[in-house]
């Protein structure tokens, strides 16, 4: 069933799967490929920064601004990758849109190819990813089959099960070979596979940004702009989980609020208590009601204070303890931390072990401001955003739920409702229940 507020442009409109290149071709696909072929690589990146297209992996960094730097480059052997790790808890939509129409990926990531002049084009996608795996390697063998690329220029580099990994900085490494460790240069400076005579200068942008890319070629920018927000024009995939009575995958136009995305399309909460919290992934302030009328867009949520990120919502009602729901998001960045930096691993380490000592009982009101004053210390020259989320998300749940921390520090709830890591493996769309990964065990060490 679809709801009234969806616009479907990177789903089929019936949410049937596109399962062979002749029908995506019937559909309308390749048109944008066609039209680029026609053009220079100065005009299709006009073209794109015409659209307003801005990087749907969650800083909604402009596509073209990335492209442009790298086109201008003089280094002969650039490369184009394709970010498909998708590791950000509550979210779920690249795989959702690769499930359904592998096809558009493959024409914008040729596209983006010719508009750098891109050696060769690179996905990486995280191993344990094999329905998507499968059907990006059908679509390439398809596109080979029809002489529209040689199927050697797109290679899938299979990826660790890390939160990093989807780190641009991390994926490069992993793409040379190397752990999921950020390096310090970022991909327009030292790009994949670069040498000590060559830096290969790259653009990394995620799998959702690369499906818009083939639909702004085939029906040009001022198509994409009549859909959205002049903030940020265009349609994005929402993953909705937690407590509403109608999880799902909806495409919505930008500017669509986020109360309409929670009591239209996910028809407001589950149980008999009220929604008192909506995190986007873990890299935003938590968000409540005061900002549920904000129409969403990277810009304009960041001005309320919350955060688009990559439209992954998680959502909590109010039987659901804040103070257990902030321990679970910094342990899971204390855990997700590479080590490299220390700000990170100490500052997200110390947080979270305060913490714990809360949750558990054994906590004290003086030990809240200890956390407020260490996520001070965390400060931003790191190699990655990991700690800055962290500094980010912990001291607005806390600002936002003080008397909740100072109530449970008095009174601990040691035995109500537990909240589960929303790391989604799997949507069912028939039954709509999203499966979430196990948790990892001995991760982290307190004390």
């Amino acid at each position: 069933m679809k709801n009234s507020l969806e616009k479907r442009i990177l789903l089929p409109e019936d949410l049937q799967p596109i399962n062979f290149l002749s029908e995506y071709k019937a559909r309308g696909g390749l048109k944008g490929l066609e039209r680029a072929r026609s053009l220079s690589s100065d005009e299709i990146i006009a073209e794109v920064k015409k659209a307003g297209l801005r990087g749907r992996g969650g800083a909604g960094f402009p596509a073209a601004i990335k492209w442009t730097t790298v086109r201008e480059d003089p280094c002969e052997i650039k490369y184009v990758v394709c970010n498909g790790s998708e590791g950000e808890p509550g979210t779920y939509k690249d795989r959702y849109v690769l499930q359904r129409n592998p096809y558009q990926l493959i024409e914008g990531l040729l596209i983006a190819a010719q508009a750098i002049g891109a050696r060769k084009i690179i996905i990486g996608l995280k191993a344990k990813f094999t329905r998507e795996m499968a059907r990006l390697e059908g679509a390439i063998e398809e596109y080979a089959k029809e002489g529209l690329v040689d199927a050697s220029y797109i290679e899938i580099v299979p990826g660790p099960d890390e939160y990093l990994f989807g780190e641009e900085k991390a994926l490069l490494e992993v793409i040379d070979g190397r752990p999921a460790m950020p390096r310090h240069m970022p991909p327009f400076m030292q790009g994949a596979r670069y040498t000590p005579n060559e830096n290969c200068p790259t653009v990394v942008n995620n799998v959702e940004t690369m499906c818009h890319v083939s639909h702004i070629m085939a029906k040009g920018a001022d198509w994409f702009r009549q859909t959205g927000s002049d903030d940020t024009p265009g349609t994005m995939v929402f993953t909705l989980c937690g407590d509403v009575k109608r999880p799902g995958m909806y495409e919505l136009p930008l500017g669509t609020t986020l109360r309409q995305l929670i009591y239209e399309c996910g028809e407001g909460p589950a149980g008999e208590y009220p929604i008192q919290a909506v995190f986007s992934g873990v890299a935003n302030p938590v968000m409540t009601d005061e900002i549920f009328d904000t129409p969403m867009g990277f810009g304009t949520l960041r001005q309320a204070g919350g955060g688009l990120g990559s439209a992954g919502f998680i959502v909590y009602d109010q039987s659901m303890s804040m103070v257990k729901v902030a321990y679970m998001f910094s342990k899971f960045l204390a855990e997700e931390s590479c080590g490299q930096c220390f700000p990170c691993k100490g500052g997200c380490g110390t947080i979270t072990r305060y913490l714990q000592k809360i949750v558990e009982g054994e906590g004290t009101v003086e030990d809240i401001d200890t956390i407020l004053f260490e996520s001070i210390k965390i400060t931003n020259q790191t190699r990655c955003f990991l700690p800055t989320e962290e500094q980010i998300l912990i001291p607005s749940i806390i600002r936002k739920f003080r008397e909740e921390f100072e109530q449970y520090i008095r009174e601990p709830d040691l035995h109500g409702r537990e909240p589960k890591l929303p790391l989604i493996n799997y949507f069912a769309e028939d039954s709509r229940v999203f499966t979430y990964a196990p948790p990892k065990t001995g991760m982290f060490i307190a004390g």
